[in-house]
């Protein structure tokens, strides 16, 4: 079997099987919960860093296992049916594994980027290091997109990003924690709440050289942002779309999974005179067409 194939069927089996039992617990659940913790555990020895970037589309069930795991062990710990037992073994895997881990100077619970960084690096090496450089983020999290563009591309002290997100909860802290350890806060614009929102609210106009879209993953929320969005791109500008490819990358069936493709095709299709598309693959890459 590919690798990639292996561990992100691994991953989401493990997911399949948490769901199952909070839906339906039976007589023998806090013996099939300790036994899930185990099998999590040595799910780690399969996932390390770095793997991400082989495993193609099932990236998106592998790389995440960390943020998700721990997800469903703090929901594991709400359940009323589950015993004390069962719950010092949960907060044992807590401690074992933190919410984030130490990468450098900065504090990461998921990593999104290793599967991309390649691909990035051809699209966006025009606008390394260039000055006046502007760049639009939708949906920031804990900060890392945009710190590889800060030490990647924006490298020009002129240049900007511009970071639209919810900021709130734990995640948020962290964000700002990361960008001061970059260095380069005064380079980071903060503008916090709906991109629905903050996107009306900057000046209607191609102000941007790079919009990376990776917000709400819901069909017609990606459709907004990229509408929004698109006239605030330079022409020649890139826009990049994150998970495209994230309904077709999942091993077990979900019924309510996110489909961000379907916004994303249905705004290709109605730009499609006014846009190149460079990349299209996990991630959708397009370069707007010089005015």
């Amino acid at each position: 079997m590919n690798p990639g194939v292996e561990i992100a069927s691994k991953v989401s089996s493990l997911a399949s099987r948490v769901q199952e039992l909070m839906k339906a617990p039976g007589p023998d659940a806090n013996a099939a919960v300790v036994t899930w913790l185990r099998d999590v555990e040595m799910a780690w020895s399969l996932v390390k860093d770095g793997s991400v970037a082989q495993l193609g589309p099932h990236a998106t069930s592998a790389d995440n296992l960390r943020l998700a795991a721990r997800v469903a062990v703090e929901r594991l710990l709400q359940m009323p049916w589950v015993s004390g037992e069962t719950k010092t073994a949960l907060n044992g895997y807590l401690e074992r594994h933190p919410a984030a881990r130490q990468v450098g100077r900065y504090q990461f619970s998921s990593d999104w980027m290793s599967k991309c960084e390649d691909d990035w690096r051809k699209a966006l090496a025009p606008l390394k290091g260039q000055p006046n450089t502007r760049a639009l983020e939708i949906g920031s999290y804990e900060g890392r997109s945009a710190i590889w563009l800060l030490e990647n591309v924006l490298t020009d002290p002129s240049s900007r990003i511009t970071c639209v997100d919810l900021f709130a909860a734990e995640y948020a802290q962290r964000f700002d924690s990361n960008i001061a350890a970059s260095g380069a806060q005064a380079r980071v614009e903060k503008r916090a709440g709906a991109s629905s929102v903050v996107l009306r609210q900057l000046a209607p106009e191609p102000t941007y050289d790079l919009i990376y879209v990776d917000g709400s993953h819901q069909a017609y929320d990606t459709l907004e942002d990229a509408v929004l969005s698109w006239r605030l791109l330079k022409p020649g500008g890139v826009m990049i779309f994150d998970d495209y490819g994230m309904a077709q990358a999942q091993i077990t069936p979900h019924t309510k999974i996110a489909r961000p493709d379907i916004g994303i095709d249905a705004f290709l299709s109605a730009a499609a005179d006014h846009l190149e598309v460079v990349l299209k693959g996990f991630q959708v890459i397009l370069r707007k067409n010089p005015a």
